[in-house]
């Protein structure tokens, strides 16, 4: 319960926190790490984005609740049309996907056990994707809670569920940097 409520503490009150969140986080709780591959929970202190962006223009649109070993941050995110979406946000600036539609499925792409989702060809699976180096990735443990939690499957390959070649969260982040794509 700890995770979660430092988790929630740094998410603004302009986006609801899903409860597949609050489950995950009981399930770090008690299973500790790794959930699946080099991805954590993060309690932000809500000031990521605003670093991220170099602005806080934008940082009452996202609520940060992960990270990657990159240092990619993984987020709950309210586009224009006030749909929430789960988002990853790279690094470098780079790797900018709508990863998820919801939560729940945004679990079964991390359950699939990519070593870093934010690099990982969707189109492949973890075994084709992860190296040799990347045993700890695949958690069978995390993979039936969110089976059996949330009665779904498992796909083989994140593009089941991420349209890979959806560029609107891009486009709308470049927006806000102030540049566009050719």
């Amino acid at each position: 319960m700890r995770t979660f409520s430092e988790i929630k503490n740094g998410i603004p009150e302009t986006i609801p926190v899903p409860k597949a969140l609050k489950l995950l986080c009981n399930w770090v709780d008690g299973n500790d790490y790794p959930i699946s591959g080099g991805f954590e929970l993060m309690a932000d202190d809500g000031e990521s984005i605003g670093s991220w962006f170099d602005s806080e223009d934008v940082s009452d649109r996202f609520g940060v609740f992960g990270t990657g070993p990159d240092g990619s941050l993984y987020a709950l995110w309210i586009d224009d049309d006030g749909h929430q979406k789960i988002v990853h946000l790279g690094s470098e600036g780079d790797a900018l996907y709508i990863l998820a539609d919801s939560f729940v499925d945004f679990l079964r792409i991390l359950a699939i056990s990519y070593s870093e989702i934010g690099s990982a060809d969707m189109t492949k699976t973890a075994e084709e994707w992860n190296s040799d180096d990347d045993d700890e990735s695949i958690n069978p443990d995390f993979q039936k809670w969110v089976h059996t939690t949330f009665d779904v499957t498992i796909p083989k390959i994140g593009n089941e569920i991420m349209n890979v070649n959806d560029s609107h969260f891009k486009n709308w982040v470049h927006q806000k940097q102030g540049y566009h794509d050719n």
